[in-house]
């Protein structure tokens, strides 16, 4: 409590909003203090050795002067970024970027930047090599700046069609060809060139010096960047030592990382050259005025500079995040969206930047003897190096799809993967039965158990049993220390594989209910993992999943569950539909082994059980798992149902229902599709009232649906429906809906597995489900006198189809 008469410090919302504390430093403060020290070690060098000329130079198209080149060595700029074993300060890419771009800002030569990073990366391109006789000849002279490299690699063709050559001739590799537009070809001394092998087609790279026989560099005529000796290089029967070859193979690879900090830094060099243009462009205002008032002063200026502020920190943003990202250890060695995003970003506002000075400046704009003109020149040269704008945005394009492709693709193998572990315990728990049925030994066949001893199929059944003590134990808050062994003594072979797998369904299962996977989706260690779960228990857990590939290591060691199966685990409809899953696993295999329910059929198969809440087990597709399918109805089937959202929006619209599941999918309607009221005919109470819409009950089943009922949408599912039954449902359904209403059936989707197909025909047996023919179904929907017959949505990882039609 606070002292009587003591003072209460007042309360900011900065106070509140600012939880880091004083201490944090945020990437802004590093960039500022690498910039400080930038401008303290080589400003100098750019204000008093570079920039005197600058403007003649460019007219008179002759490069920089090497002596800057020189001077930059002795400073150690070349040095900056480069390992300390090999002469450099080991600085990482954040730094030298800054220094990139604030040597760009001082800079009146927009090439002056870009050349001095090209020849840090050539050096480092050397380093990578590993080969000692490259490294001790090329980079301590690189290093001091006593010679300049560059890099010539794109021909405007595939890497893979290039006309630059390379063969082996005895011991000699013999080059023909032409790198054109390289940076610095007109005055460097070495050249790492990328080529084509003509034996084995491979891409292959060169250490070329400027005066081996057969090499000439030719200018090149350009629109701007007339100080960056640009030209091209041609090779006539160049003979090279075997010792030049800076990469014996996949040369390819070694460029795309080259091509990938290409691209942050000639970012980082646009960035400085906007912050130059911008700051020189207020500058040459600041004494101009018009009618009267300073030009500066003028709301439309105002707001002109404005926008060249905004571009220039937008791009600022985009390059400091793409710097950044170079220090993360899990990067992409070839490809760097990041990279990509701040090169065309600040292309792209530097063109932008451009044409508002230039709007700015009227006149002057379009003199030579005005930086603005020479800017635009020079930035659209700039522009084009690491990739045309239209490249990087097909790679962006390419790469977006890949990746979204890609992590579908491991969702749905994830879920596969835990689908098959539960057709392994189907086909243990089928093959122990007592009481086999036509679906129990379809399971059997297909799981290939049909030849399992009296002994094998008794270690099972002990296994099963405690597999389902274990269950009821965790359920009952009194779980054990460890995981009970599973099945002893099997045969090597389909026996003892079928046996771990339904040991890990096990194993998963136990793990979603205690919340153990959900936990895993942070890395962490089985104790941080255990939550109210014995240690020990955890541990076996945690051992059984990983061999069954559900949850992964990372390099410290911690747990993490495997990332496709996020989507299940973070909550939403995919999530009730995975538990529904499990528990249905858990809850027919618990029916199996224990046979005998009072109305279990002449052929042996268990009849759907009635807990005590007097509702049925649903059917899969429906009770948590509606939620999954009505979701799927209105993200992705609602606007494939021409005239469909109109009928819904109609005064009095309604929506029938006839799931069996206690009102359950009646419920998701609702949610899904509010203030839409949902006739629900079902045999059973609702468990509970949903949260959004009407639902009205009725006693019924799908056949009682009538004319009187009006229906927008009339939602069947099929695994509901014994084969006599679906004619009258479907006509009952068809006469209930309005011109123009659609009638819903969702459908099971067997796997293609022909275990996974008998295991879920069993799961549908022992529910009161079946899985109906299409070709059944479609020949009752046409005789209903339903048109428009389709499938507007299907999920093999849910396992579950919609099949619609309409109301003529």
């Amino acid at each position: 409590m606070t002292p009587t008469g003591a003072r209460v410090p007042r309360a900011h919302a900065v106070d509140v909003m600012n939880r880091a504390g004083a201490t944090h430093r945020t990437l802004d403060a590093e960039v500022e203090q690498i910039r400080r020290e930038a401008r303290r070690r080589f400003g100098g060098l750019v204000l008093d050795v570079a920039n005197p000329g600058t403007h003649f130079r460019n007219r008179e198209n002759r490069p920089i002067d090497r002596r800057v080149f020189q001077r930059a060595g002795e400073l150690g700029l070349f040095g900056f970024s480069l390992p300390v074993e090999a002469g450099g300060a080991g600085r990482d890419k954040l730094a030298w970027g800054v220094v990139v771009e604030e040597l760009s800002r001082l800079s009146r030569d927009p090439g002056l930047a870009v050349l001095i990073d090209i020849s840090v990366e050539i050096t480092e391109l050397i380093l990578s090599s590993g080969r000692p006789e490259l490294i001790d000849r090329y980079v301590p002279d690189l290093v001091a700046g006593r010679r300049f490299g560059v890099q010539g690699a794109y021909e405007n063709r595939d890497p893979y069609d290039y006309r630059s050559t390379a063969r082996l001739d005895g011991d000699t590799w013999v080059l023909n060809g032409a790198k054109r537009f390289i940076a610095g070809a007109c005055f460097a001394d070495l050249f790492v060139l990328f080529v084509r092998e003509e034996s084995s087609n491979d891409m292959l790279a060169f250490a070329v010096e400027k005066d081996d026989p057969g090499v000439s560099a030719v200018p090149l005529d350009t629109m701007g960047l007339h100080t960056m000796g640009l030209g091209q290089v041609l090779l006539d029967d160049v003979r090279l030592p075997q010792w030049r070859l800076v990469w014996r193979a996949d040369a390819l690879s070694e460029l795309n990382t080259y091509a990938r900090i290409r691209r942050t830094m000639s970012a980082c060099g646009v960035l400085g050259a906007l912050d130059g243009v911008t700051e020189a462009c207020v500058e040459a205002l600041a004494d101009r005025r018009r009618t009267g008032r300073r030009v500066l002063d003028h709301t439309n200026v105002e707001r002109s500079v404005g926008e060249l502020r905004m571009l220039l920190q937008t791009s600022r943003a985009a390059v400091h995040r793409a710097l950044d990202g170079t220090r993360s250890p899990d990067r992409d060695p070839h490809f760097d969206e990041f990279a990509t995003v701040a090169k065309h970003h600040a292309a792209e506002c530097a063109l932008r930047v451009g044409q508002v000075v230039m709007g700015l400046q009227g006149g002057e704009a379009y003199m030579a003897t005005f930086p603005w003109e020479r800017f635009m020149r020079d930035v659209l040269g700039l522009i084009s190096g690491q990739g045309s704008q239209e490249m990087l945005l097909v790679q962006l394009g390419q790469r977006t799809i890949v990746g979204l492709e890609g992590r579908r693709v491991r969702e749905e193998a994830a879920e596969r993967n835990v689908a098959k572990l539960a057709d392994a315990w189907w086909a243990l728990h089928a093959a122990t039965t007592t009481e086999p049925s036509e679906a129990t030994r379809a399971v059997v066949a297909a799981a290939r158990l049909d030849g399992l001893t009296a002994e094998d199929r008794a270690g099972c059944a002990a296994f099963l049993d405690r597999a389902h003590a274990l269950v009821a134990a965790v359920r009952a808050d009194r779980a054990p220390d460890a995981l009970p062994p599973g099945p002893l003594g099997l045969p090597a072979g389909r026996p003892a594989e079928l046996a771990a797998g339904a040991r890990a369904l096990l194993a998963c299962a136990l793990a979603r209910e205690t919340g153990l996977l959900a936990r895993l989706l942070e890395p962490c260690t089985a104790a941080e993992a255990a939550g109210d779960l014995p240690k020990g228990l955890t541990e076996d857990l945690l051992a059984v999943l990983l061999d069954a590939g559900v949850v992964r290591q990372d390099a410290d060691g911690r747990h993490l569950v495997d990332p496709g199966l996020e989507r299940v685990l973070i909550g939403g409809p995919r999530t009730g539909a995975f538990a529904a899953r499990l528990r249905r696993a858990l809850a027919g295999g618990a029916r199996l082994h224990t046979p005998g329910t009072p109305g279990t059929p002449a052929d042996g198969t268990p009849a759907p059980s009635t807990p005590a809440d007097g509702i049925r087990e649903p059917v899969p597709g429906c009770g948590d798992e509606a939620a999954a399918t009505t979701d799927a109805l209105v993200s992705t089937a609602l606007g494939q149902l021409e005239g469909l959202p109109a009928l819904l929006d109609r005064p009095g619209a309604r929506i029938g229902c006839a799931a069996a599941d206690g009102g359950r999918s009646a419920a998701a309607l609702a949610r899904q599709i509010p203030f839409v009221p949902v006739l629900a005919l079902d045999p059973d109470a609702p468990t509970a009232a949903p949260t959004d819409g009407t639902v009205e009950y009725r006693p019924g089943g799908a056949a009682d649906f009538t004319p009187d009922d009006g229906l927008a949408l009339a939602w069947l599912p099929a695994a509901t429906l014994a084969a006599d039954a679906v004619g009258p449902a479907v006509e009952a359904a068809a006469a209930a809906l309005h011109p123009g209403g659609w009638l819903l059936l969702p459908c099971p989707l067997l796997p293609k597995r022909p275990l996974g197909a008998a295991a879920a025909r069993l799961d549908l047996a022992l529910t009161g489900g079946r899985a109906p023919d299409p070709a059944e179904l479609e020949a009752a929907l046409r005789s209903a006198g339903l048109t428009q017959l389709r499938t507007p949505w299907s999920d093999p990882a849910l396992g579950l189809t919609l099949l619609a039609a309409r109301r003529a």
